[in-house]
């Protein structure tokens, strides 16, 4: 690691003090860390859960309050991380930092609907499945889950939770981005491959799904441009995190034949929901 990058880790880990002052009972542990060598620290949290926390993690402190913050159980070591949360288990590399923001979002929110709902015998498609946090959310409600996502790392702990969870023959895994065009891309020691999604789509899922979660980076605007990607896959419901804001995107989920209803949004990233006019039954609700 160059200097450059441990100036930035430290400066990043420094800007957490809000986080530290509200989630730790004792915030200078969060100064001591960084110097406690190969020791394994006690990291006591406000909510009165503790956690030994090997201090040469010390860069993923906030990670560690974050994930206490929405109920999160979970162990640190040098091969990764083991969350436990809402009976569900993942395990994601160290290197990640966002896990809290979405399985709070998938597990503790609901924001896709998955809890209250019985999939069984059901197909769900989740384009941007990142490590099967809603893969995973589905699957254990019954439905067939094919998890679509560019990252080998990622794609490699889909199967594992998913398989640690007693969900491998709920959920298919396609190691591959959707994308306008075909390629790779390198970020650190992970490889990223896109196909160009709309082809793919028509050849490997199947049609008249049940619901399709997307959330894909901007990839949404080129997949749902083609009335071919809804016309085949033909969902009941769409659940969808747009990233350059909605307007492009509700004429055709109209034309399609879907009611939009928005949901959170900042800036020009929001969630929306939409459901076809041909639906009926609990996906209509």
């Amino acid at each position: 690691m160059t200097l450059r990058e441990r100036v930035r880790r430290a400066r990043l880990y420094w800007r957490s003090r809000a986080l530290f002052r509200e989630c730790l009972a004792d915030p200078g542990v969060a100064w001591r860390l960084p110097f406690a060598g190969d020791a394994t620290v006690e990291v006591r949290f406000t909510t009165g859960r503790r956690f030994a926390m090997p201090a040469r993690h010390w860069p993923l402190l906030p990670t560690a309050c974050r994930l206490d913050r929405i109920g999160a159980r979970f162990t640190f070591s040098d091969e990764g991380k083991r969350i436990e949360l809402d009976g569900l288990v993942f395990h994601t590399p160290l290197w990640t930092r966002n896990e809290a923001d979405y399985l709070r979002e998938v597990l503790v929110e609901d924001i896709y609907g998955a809890k209250s709902r019985d999939f069984r015998g059901k197909v769900v498609v989740d384009v941007g499945a990142y490590v099967g946090d809603a893969s995973l959310a589905f699957a254990r409600r019954g439905a067939t889950v094919h998890a679509v996502e560019p990252s080998a790392a990622f794609s490699a702990l889909i199967r594992r939770n998913a398989g640690e969870n007693g969900l491998a023959a709920n959920v298919v895994v396609h190691a591959v981005g959707l994308a306008e065009r075909a390629g790779k891309a390198a970020l650190g020691a992970d490889i990223l491959r896109f196909v160009e999604g709309v082809d793919y789509a028509l050849r490997h899922f199947p049609a008249g799904i049940e619901l399709l979660k997307l959330d894909c980076e901007g990839a949404e605007y080129h997949l749902l441009g083609d009335e071919r990607f809804l016309a085949h896959l033909a969902p009941r419901e769409i659940r969808m995190e747009y990233h350059r804001g909605p307007e492009a995107l509700l004429p055709k989920l109209a034309a399609a034949g879907y009611d939009v209803e928005m949901g959170p949004a900042q800036g020009a990233v929001g969630l929306l929901k939409a459901v076809s006019r041909r639906a009926s039954g609990p996906c209509a609700a």
